[in-house]
C-alpha cells in the first residue's frame, strides 16, 4: 500500500507533539521538587549580590530614576528578573507585566544599617574611640567628590605618604565619597598629615551643616554643644566615613559619648537626605516571575492538559500542512520531469523556487538534464565529425581507384604512395578514435615506471626530425641530465609526439623547443613554438575533439583533429594537467604537468640543464 509523504509527515509530527506534551507533564511533576531545592541556593546567592550593588548605588544617588542600566546588567549577569518599586511606582522592571509576589520582596534602605548600628536604642555607636565610626560603607551622601576633587585629595595624601617614606599601596585608602585618606595607625603628626583634614569641595559646607544640626540634638540630650564636626582622613576604616568632634580653637578633640555620636549620625542622615536615594522595594524572581502553576491529575488539570494538547496538535497539523504539501508538490514536479527525461525529452526543466532542499534537488536535476543534453549534442557532433573525417580520405581513395580502373590515372608508384598515405590517414583516425573510446569507458590505463626524461625527449626529436627538417624547423631539447620520473613512457611519448607534430605544423619555420624540469616533485614538460599563435576566443576549444583552427594557422592539412584531445586525456590519466598559453603572433606554449612523478632527491628544478641539443 502506497502511503503519502504528507500523511507520514503529519502522523510523525502529531506523535512528536503528543510525546512532547506528555513528557512535559511528567517532567514537571517529577523534577519540580529538586529544582526548587537546588535552585533556591543559587538564587539566594544571586539576590544577595544584586541587593548589595543596589545598596551601593543608592548611597551616592539622590533618586532611583537612572538605575535602569545597572538593573539590566544585574539581571543579565545573574539570570534574574529585577523590579524596583518606589512607593507603589515601578521605577524599572526587567520583565514588565509579571506579578510582584510577596515572597520575592526585599527592602533596600540605604539608611537601615546606620539606624541599626547607631541610632536605634541600644545600638553600638562605634568603635569606642573619640570618632564617629563606622558609618556604612555605601553612604557618601552630600560629601561625594567629583573627579577633579578626588584627584586633588589623592595628590595631598600621596605627598604626605612620600614624605613619611611609606608604601602607597599599603598607606593610602579611599572613602565611599571618593576622598583619598591616610590609612595608618597611629596617626602621624609630621609631614603635614594633620592638614589632610582640610575640607575639599563640598565637605566644608556639609560639615558646617552637620555642626548646626548636631548641637540642637546635644542640647536636647543635656550635653554641651561642639564647635566643629570634622573629618578624620587618617583612617580608611572599611566601614566607611570617619567623623569626629572638636571643641575650642586649638583645635582640641572632644571625646565622643554614645549620645553625641547618635546626634552626629542623625545630623548626617538629615544633611544627606537630598543626596541619598530613598527606600524602595525590590522584587527578585526568576525570569518567569516565579510562576509555578499547580499541576496535578485532577479532572480540572486533565481538562487543561487535553485542551493544551488539542491546541498544540492543531497548530502542528496546520504547520505541517503549510510546509509539507508545497514540498511534496515540488517533489512530484521533479518526478514528472525525470519521467520525461527518461522518455528522451532532454529539454525538460524543473521550476526552482526558494532555497531549501527541494530547490537544491530541482537545481541538481536541471544541471543533470543540461549535462545530458550537452553530452548528446557532443555525441551527435562527434558522429558527424567522424563521418566527415572518414568521408574525405575514402572519397580520395575512391576517386583515384576509379580513375585507375577507367585508365585515366596511371597505376604507377606515385599512385601507390598516394593511396598508401590516405590509408595511413584512415588508420590514424581509427586508432585515435579507439584510444578515446577506451579512455571514455575507463579501459585505458597507464603503467608508470622510472623513465629517463631526457632520453625520451631525444627519441621524440629523432623521430620528428625528418618532418621538421623538411619544413626548415630546428628541434631543440633542453632537459636536466639524470632526470627520472615515474610515468608511463609510451603514453608520455605519445603526448610529446602529438604536441611536437602540432608545433611543427604551426611553426613559422624557426625552431620548436622541448623542455623538461621538475618543480616540487612534479615533472613539467613544455613544447614551445614560434607560430602564429591562437586567439583568446579559440583557446578554450583547443582540446575539443575534431576542432581545428582556421586555415590561416595551418601550413598544410593532415592529422585527425584528435591529437590534442588524446594528449590531455593521457596526461589526466597520470593525474596531471595539460594547458596552453598563446596569443596571436606570439607563438604557443603547451605545458604538461605530472605531479608526484619525480622521486625525492631528483635534479633541482632551478639547476641549469646539462643537456641541450
Amino acid at each position: 500500500m502506497r502511503r503519502s509523504l504528507v500523511a507520514r509527515l503529519l502522523l510523525a509530527v502529531v506523535a512528536v507533539a503528543l510525546v512532547a506534551v506528555l513528557g512535559t507533564v511528567w517532567l514537571t511533576r517529577t523534577t519540580q521538587p529538586s529544582y526548587s531545592i537546588e535552585q533556591a541556593g543559587i538564587n539566594l546567592e544571586a539576590d544577595v549580590a544584586i541587593v548589595d550593588e543596589l545598596l551601593d548605588w543608592s548611597g551616592s544617588h539622590a533618586t532611583w530614576d537612572d538605575v535602569g542600566p545597572l538593573v539590566d546588567r544585574l539581571a543579565r549577569e545573574h539570570g534574574r528578573r529585577v523590579a524596583v518599586v518606589e512607593q507603589g511606582r515601578t521605577v524599572v522592571d526587567t520583565r514588565p507585566g509579571l506579578p510582584h509576589p510577596d515572597h520575592a520582596r526585599t527592602e533596600v534602605d540605604p539608611w537601615q544599617d546606620l539606624v541599626d548600628q547607631v541610632l536605634a536604642p541600644g545600638g553600638s555607636p562605634g568603635t569606642g574611640s573619640d570618632d564617629l565610626a563606622p558609618l556604612p560603607d555605601h553612604l557618601s551622601g552630600a560629601l561625594t567628590l567629583d573627579d577633579e576633587q578626588r584627584a586633588e585629595s589623592l595628590r595631598r595624601v600621596s605627598a604626605v605618604v612620600e614624605c613619611l617614606g611609606l608604601a602607597p599601596e599599603t598607606s593610602i585608602g579611599f572613602w565611599p565619597t571618593g576622598r583619598a585618606v591616610l590609612d595608618v595607625t597611629p596617626q602621624p603628626e609630621g609631614c603635614g598629615a594633620p592638614g589632610l583634614a582640610q575640607p575639599i569641595g563640598p565637605e566644608q559646607r556639609v560639615l558646617d551643616q552637620l555642626t548646626d544640626l548636631t548641637n540642637p540634638c546635644l542640647i536636647d540630650a543635656g550635653l554641651p554643644p561642639v564647635d566643629r564636626v570634622v573629618l578624620r582622613p587618617v583612617r580608611a576604616d572599611p566601614a566607611g566615613i570617619v567623623l569626629g568632634l572638636e571643641t575650642g580653637s586649638d583645635p582640641v578633640r572632644r571625646p565622643a559619648a554614645g549620645d553625641e555620636l547618635r546626634c552626629v549620625a542623625a545630623a548626617f542622615t538629615t544633611a544627606s537626605a537630598g543626596s541619598v536615594a530613598p527606600s524602595v522595594e525590590v522584587f527578585l524572581t526568576d525570569e518567569r516571575g516565579d510562576q509555578r502553576g499547580a499541576l496535578d491529575l485532577s479532572p480540572g488539570s486533565q481538562a487543561r492538559i487535553a485542551l493544551v494538547s488539542a491546541v498544540v496538535v492543531t497548530l502542528v497539523l496546520a504547520t505541517a500542512g503549510l510546509v509539507g504539501v508545497p514540498a511534496v508538490r515540488r517533489v512530484r514536479s521533479v518526478t514528472r520531469a525525470a519521467r520525461e527525461l527518461a522518455a528522451g525529452d532532454l529539454s525538460v526543466v524543473v521550476p526552482v523556487r526558494g532555497g531549501d532542499e527541494v530547490s537544491d534537488l530541482a537545481r541538481a536535476f536541471n544541471t543533470m538534464a543540461a549535462e545530458l543534453a550537452r553530452a548528446r549534442e557532443q555525441q551527435q557532433q562527434m558522429v558527424a565529425d567522424v563521418s566527415h573525417e572518414l568521408r574525405t580520405p575514402l572519397t580520395t581513395l575512391r576517386g583515384w581507384l576509379e580513375g585507375a580502373q577507367e585508365g585515366v590515372v596511371p597505376t604507377d608508384a606515385r599512385l601507390v604512395d598516394l593511396l598508401h598515405g590516405e590509408t595511413m590517414h584512415l588508420q590514424q583516425i581509427t586508432a585515435d578514435l579507439h584510444t578515446l573510446t577506451r579512455a571514455d569507458s575507463g579501459h585505458l590505463v597507464v603503467r608508470p615506471e622510472p623513465t629517463d626524461v631526457a632520453a625520451l625527449l631525444l627519441d621524440v626529436r629523432r623521430a620528428s626530425s625528418g618532418r621538421a627538417a623538411a619544413d626548415g624547423i630546428e628541434l631543440v631539447v633542453d632537459a636536466p641530465d639524470g632526470l627520472v620520473a615515474d610515468v608511463d613512457p609510451g603514453r608520455v611519448r605519445q603526448v610529446v609526439d602529438n604536441l611536437v607534430a602540432n608545433a611543427v605544423q604551426h611553426s613559422k619555420g624557426a625552431r620548436v623547443d622541448l623542455r623538461a624540469s621538475q618543480v616540487e616533485g612534479a615533472l613539467v614538460l613544455e613544447v614551445v613554438d614560434d607560430g602564429v599563435g591562437i586567439s583568446a576566443e579559440d583557446l578554450p576549444r583547443l582540446f575539443d575533439r575534431f576542432w581545428r583552427a582556421d586555415d590561416s594557422r595551418t601550413k598544410g592539412s593532415g592529422g585527425s583533429g584528435l591529437g590534442l584531445a588524446i594528449s590531455r586525456t593521457l596526461v589526466e590519466l597520470h593525474r596531471g594537467t595539460l594547458t596552453a598559453a598563446s596569443g596571436l603572433g606570439g607563438g604557443t606554449v603547451f605545458t604538461a604537468t605530472f605531479p608526484g612523478s619525480v622521486p625525492p632527491g631528483g635534479p633541482d628544478a632551478q639547476r641549469p640543464a646539462s643537456l641541450k641539443v
